[in-house]
């Protein structure tokens, strides 16, 4: 559902944020908009640089009805969107918490009309830093310092992910929980700080699996298959928009068994593990996007069950 339908309901007297109980740093906290009353949920009042933040809304309706209720953080809107498993007058928004964000003091604003006029409320948070390491992989060199060919293609493929990642659908395309791509040992945390044959090239954008040339690789919730091909330092990747914002990436893939616009269910096969791209070895790549910005697969899986409690399909 897109967040202009929001519109049509209206906060009551109270508004209050209240602890959520997920597993990600901080405690809740608790706001109360002036004159409104509506719950605003915070998942942490100091979630992780790389995290997801979850903020559940209820809205009762109530006459006068307010009108534009939108969130702001870091001058970026944060879709509200139908509460999957709660009422009609509940909405809920995912906050992508970067991983190169500022640490300390944030906030999210908080914007609403009424008959009154225009109002801002803003929610004081404060960003920690996630206990990140430092991966020292040896990989072949011309992967590292680039041709004037290949880094003519990598810029062509950035260019290429950065439109797909721009035009995502906001449907919820997903449903219920999300699950992991393969049943395997991480072997690699995302951000991590990447170095390569000694020089620090990246940060880790995903969670790496361990997992031989042909393990099967499955879809992580249902979705549309965005990219399905082979790229300079992903290897053979898979790209699905799940829809409000969220895209799953497969990468080093041996085999790829999905095309372009075709529509998969979550547990649908993919295709296979390998060691395409930039790698040292065998092992899936699986990232996160959420709302252009990249975050831990694992923490915003714990996100989504949060969200939706038991498996609803």
């Amino acid at each position: 559902m897109k967040s202009s339908r929001i519109k049509i309901f209206a906060l009551a007297t109270t508004t209050w944020i209240m602890l959520s109980g997920l597993s990600t740093a901080g405690d809740g906290i608790q706001s109360h908009l002036p004159n409104q009353a509506a719950t605003i949920t915070l998942s942490s009042d100091a979630p992780v640089n790389g995290s997801t933040l979850l903020l559940e809304i209820d809205t009762p309706k109530v006459s006068p009805p307010l009108m534009n209720l939108q969130i702001q953080f870091d001058n970026q809107s944060i879709p509200l969107l139908q509460h999957p498993i709660r009422p009609d007058n509940a909405f809920f928004g995912m906050v992508a918490i970067p991983l190169q964000a500022k640490l300390g003091p944030s906030m999210l604003t908080v914007a609403w009309e009424d008959s009154n006029g225009k109002h801002k409320h803003s929610i004081a948070f404060r960003i920690i830093a996630g206990s990140y390491l430092t991966d020292r992989l040896s990989v072949d060199p011309g992967k590292v310092d680039l041709s004037k060919t290949d880094l003519a293609r990598v810029k062509r493929e950035k260019k290429e992910i950065n439109r797909i990642y721009a035009s995502g659908s906001m449907q919820r395309l997903w449903q219920g929980l999300f699950q992991l791509p393969v049943n395997s040992m991480v072997t690699s945390a995302f951000g991590n700080k990447r170095t390569f044959n000694g020089q620090l090239r990246s940060y880790h954008n995903g969670v790496d699996f361990r997992a031989p040339v042909g393990q099967p690789v499955f879809a992580a919730n249902s979705g549309i298959v965005k990219l399905a091909k082979n790229l300079f330092f992903s290897g053979n990747l898979i790209i699905v928009d799940h829809g409000t914002g969220v895209f799953s990436n497969y990468a080093h893939l041996s085999r790829i068994n999905v095309e372009p616009g075709q529509h998969i269910e979550k547990g649908q096969p993919l295709g296979l593990s390998g060691a395409t791209g930039r790698v040292n070895g065998p092992h899936l790549h699986w990232g996160v996007k959420l709302n252009g910005t990249y975050i831990d697969p694992l923490q915003f899986a714990d996100v989504i069950a949060a969200l939706v409690g038991t498996e609803a399909g």
